[in-house]
C-alpha cells in the first residue's frame, strides 16, 4: 500500500469557502503528481467540505473540486437559518420570557434556527454516492468531529472503519458510523448561536452534539490516527503573530465583539498553532532515518506509538484580518446604509457581532452565507495555496517537514 494522503479541513461556518478556494488548486496539482487525499476529516465547515468531496471521490479531481466551488457558490444565508425577523425574533422571544419565567418545558435552544440546513445537505451531498465510494475503496475513510453536549469529549464519526479497526483515546472518541446529514449538523451547531443537534445513530454514540470545533477545530491527530502518512492541513484562521487587539489600539473599552474575538483565538487559532507546531517538531526530532532508538523504546515501554515523519502543507489566510477584511467589504457593499431594509436579517446580526466596528469583520464572516463573499473567500484560498506551492522548496517540495515557524515568507 502507498502513503496515505490525509485532508484536515478546519471549521469556520461560511469561512468554509476559503477551503473550498484552495483545495480547486490543490486538488488537481496533487493528482498530477499521482497523489489523492483518501482520508478525509472535517470539522464543522470542514465536515460539509469532506462529505461533498467523499460523494465526488469518483470523479477526477479538477472536476470534484470545481463542483465544490459550485456548491458554496450557491449557499446562500436562507439555505443555513431561518429568517429571523419574518421567523426566528417572535418564536424567540417568546421561548426567552418562557425561559425566564419558568414556564415548564420552554426554553430558547438557540438565537439562529438552522432548520433549513437539513434539507440544504440534502440537496447539496449525493449520500449514497459517497457511501458507496467508500465502499469500493476510493477513499480510505471519511470522517466528522463534534463535541459531545454531555461529556467534555471530541467525538469522531468514522465511516470506512471497524470499530475494532479504531484507535482509542481519552479526549477523542472515535465511532464507527454511516455518516447522515445530522453528523455534520452536529458538528456545525455553534453554540448559543444553534441548538445542539441530536445524532440517533449510531446507538453506543446516541445524544446531543454541539460544533467539534468548541474542542478540535482542526482536526490533526484524528488524521494521524487515522493513518494518514502526509497530511493537507487548511485552516481558515491565520497563525500569524497578532498585531495587537483591535481595541488596543484606542482609549476605548473592550466591548462584546472583543470578548468574543478572544474566545475564537483560545478555542480555534492557538490550538491549531500549537498542532502544527508540534507536526514540525516531531519531524525535527525524527528525521528522513526514524526516532532515535532510545525515544522508540520510551514510547513502546508506555504503550505509545512511536513517533514517525509527516510531510504536510498548510494553507491558511497570511494575516489575522484577511478573510475579515473581505467580509466587511463585501457587508458595506451590500449591506450598509439604507441597503440593509432591504435585508433586514443581516442588519440584525451586525448589529450582534460588533456593528461597523474593526471587530465586526472578523465576527460576520462566519456568518455571512452570502455568494459575493464566498466567492472572494474561494480568491483568497486559491491565492494562499499558490502562496505555498511558490513558498517550499527542497527535496519533499510541495511538501514541508520543518517547524512552521522556520518557513520563509512568502
Amino acid at each position: 500500500m502507498g502513503e496515505r494522503v490525509g485532508l484536515v479541513l478546519a471549521g469556520g461556518g461560511a469561512r468554509g469557502a476559503y477551503e473550498a478556494g484552495a483545495l480547486s488548486l490543490l486538488l488537481p496539482e496533487l493528482e498530477r503528481w499521482g497523489q489523492r487525499p483518501t482520508v478525509l476529516v472535517g470539522t464543522s465547515a470542514g465536515a460539509l467540505n469532506v462529505v461533498c468531496l467523499a460523494a465526488d471521490a469518483d470523479l477526477d479531481a479538477e472536476r470534484a473540486s470545481a463542483r465544490l466551488v459550485e456548491r458554496w457558490l450557491g449557499v446562500e444565508r436562507d439555505d443555513v437559518f431561518r429568517p429571523i425577523v419574518r421567523r426566528q425574533a417572535p418564536v424567540s422571544a417568546m421561548r426567552y420570557a418562557g425561559e425566564v419565567v419558568g414556564v415548564p418545558g420552554v426554553g430558547l435552544p438557540g438565537l439562529l434556527d438552522p432548520a433549513p440546513l437539513r434539507a440544504s445537505l440534502d440537496r447539496l451531498i449525493d449520500w449514497s454516492a459517497m457511501h458507496r465510494n467508500v465502499r469500493r475503496g476510493a477513499l480510505d475513510c471519511v470522517a466528522v468531529t463534534a463535541s459531545d453536549a454531555a461529556v467534555p469529549r471530541s467525538v469522531v464519526f468514522v465511516e470506512g472503519r471497524r470499530q475494532r479497526e479504531l484507535p482509542s483515546a481519552r479526549a477523542v472518541e472515535y465511532v464507527t458510523a454511516e455518516l447522515s446529514g445530522d453528523h455534520v449538523r452536529g458538528s456545525s451547531a455553534i453554540p448559543v448561536l444553534f441548538p445542539a443537534v441530536r445524532v440517533e445513530v449510531p446507538a453506543r454514540a446516541r445524544g446531543w452534539y454541539y460544533d467539534g470545533g468548541t474542542r478540535l477545530n482542526t482536526p490533526i491527530k484524528p488524521a494521524l490516527d487515522l493513518g494518514a502518512d502526509r497530511l493537507i492541513v487548511i485552516a481558515t484562521h491565520s497563525i500569524a503573530p497578532r498585531r495587537g487587539e483591535f481595541w488596543a489600539r484606542s482609549d476605548s473599552r473592550p466591548d462584546f465583539a472583543d470578548g468574543a474575538l478572544q474566545l475564537l483565538q483560545a478555542t480555534l487559532v492557538d490550538p491549531m498553532l500549537e498542532d502544527v507546531r508540534m507536526l514540525g517538531k516531531t519531524n525535527l526530532l525524527v528525521g528522513r532515518r526514524g526516532a532515535p532508538a532510545a525515544v522508540t523504546a520510551y514510547r513502546k515501554a508506555q504503550g505509545k506509538a512511536p513517533y514517525r515523519r509527516v510531510p504536510y502543507m498548510f494553507i491558511a489566510p497570511p494575516t489575522r484580518s484577511a478573510l475579515g477584511d473581505a467580509a466587511s467589504a463585501v457587508f458595506r457593499r451590500r449591506y450598509g446604509g439604507l441597503r440593509g431594509l432591504r435585508a433586514p436579517d443581516v442588519a440584525i446580526l451586525s448589529r450582534l457581532l460588533g456593528g461597523e466596528s474593526e471587530q465586526h469583520g472578523e465576527l460576520i464572516s462566519y456568518l455571512l452565507f452570502d455568494p459575493e463573499f464566498h466567492q472572494q473567500a474561494i480568491a483568497l484560498g486559491r491565492l494562499d495555496a499558490e502562496r505555498w506551492l511558490e513558498r517550499i522548496s527542497g527535496p519533499d517540495a510541495p511538501w514541508c517537514a520543518a517547524p512552521i515557524d522556520t518557513l520563509p515568507d512568502s
